[in-house]
């Protein structure tokens, strides 16, 4: 177990009436693992282990990324003893034949992709192209238990249904599926991960829910960073509800915020916002951690720490 960190960031708060308490700021890996990454395996492992010992504790992953490497790495450097760790992981998607294939040439692949600078987003639009989506029962039962094996865990902290279609929430037997699994042990609790804001409510009555993971991009208005007043509202509902928020994708993708005021603004604006508890960022080196960990504390000292 990491020592106990320091300043907001050693902060735990809830994550909804889940249970769950989190760092504010998480730790998304949806590229450590990737084809395209820029950064060696080693700077990885080490950007990782950095975050951890700086307070993060929450880390989002999903059995795709990677091709199942991003819950192998999670799963080789952070032990189930580690009681203040929380990993979320996703199924729902899967991608094709191919994609195992690029696993198995990865090692060879990365050092030569590293090298060309659009790798990056070649690589992510050949991921997105092999995507599909699955929300069978059995599907689900059995890509829950391959992300415990990668992730060496007995039990999920928290599993994401990832991208389902809004016809998904009419479906009794997707939800009984993830109240079974709680209940024989396998995961801790469940929620979903949604497309658009605008999906969350297709899904908020479901009764055993415990949190949301949502796209939440600031734009500026005024000369500031804020969130639209239609997905405020969203944000309301759901906090009445009792479900925390997982904002994801609070820099645009990378696009929007490019230097520390900036990213301070834009992660203040998400972690003023009704029910979110944790907020996540890429970051795939050493460099990158501490330019959202600076903006991270900046951010914090002008809001309150609580969701």
């Amino acid at each position: 177990m990491s020592p106990p960190a320091t300043g907001a960031l050693g902060r735990r708060v809830p994550l909804g009436a889940s249970g769950l308490r989190v760092s504010r700021l998480g730790f998304g890996c949806s590229t450590i693992a990737s084809l395209g990454t820029r950064h060696a395996p080693s700077e990885v492992r080490a950007t990782l282990i950095a975050a951890r010992d700086a307070g993060i504790n929450f880390f989002d992953t999903a059995d795709v990324y990677g091709q199942g490497d991003s819950e192998r790495l999670l799963g080789a450097l952070f032990a189930p003893t580690d009681d203040d760790l929380v990993i979320a992981t996703k199924v729902g998607m899967h991608l094709s034949q191919s994609q195992s294939v690029i696993r198995l040439a990865k090692p060879l692949l990365q050092p030569l992709l590293r090298r060309w600078r659009g790798a990056r987003a070649h690589t992510t639009r050949m991921r997105r192209q092999a995507e599909r989506t699955c929300f069978e029962p059995s599907y689900l039962r059995q890509r829950v238990e391959d992300s415990l094996r990668r992730l060496r865990r007995e039990r999920l902290d928290l599993l994401l249904l990832h991208s389902p279609p809004v016809e998904v929430a009419a479906r009794d037997d997707v939800r009984r599926l993830l109240d079974d699994l709680r209940q024989q042990g396998a995961l801790a609790h469940y929620g979903v991960s949604v497309v658009a804001c605008e999906h969350a409510g297709a899904f908020a009555a479901w009764s055993g829910l415990a949190c949301m993971q949502l796209p939440l991009t600031p734009r500026v208005r005024d000369g500031q960073y804020a969130l639209d007043a239609a997905t405020l509202d969203t944000l309301a509902g759901l906090a009445q509800r009792g479900h925390g928020i997982i904002a994801r994708e609070v820099f645009g993708g990378g696009h929007l915020a490019t230097d520390v005021q900036a990213r301070t603004q834009a992660l203040a604006a998400v972690l003023r916002a009704p029910a979110v508890g944790v907020a996540l960022a890429g970051m795939g080196c050493r460099g990158h951690l501490a330019q959202n960990v600076a903006a991270f504390e900046r951010a914090a000292a002008t809001t309150d720490t609580q969701p």
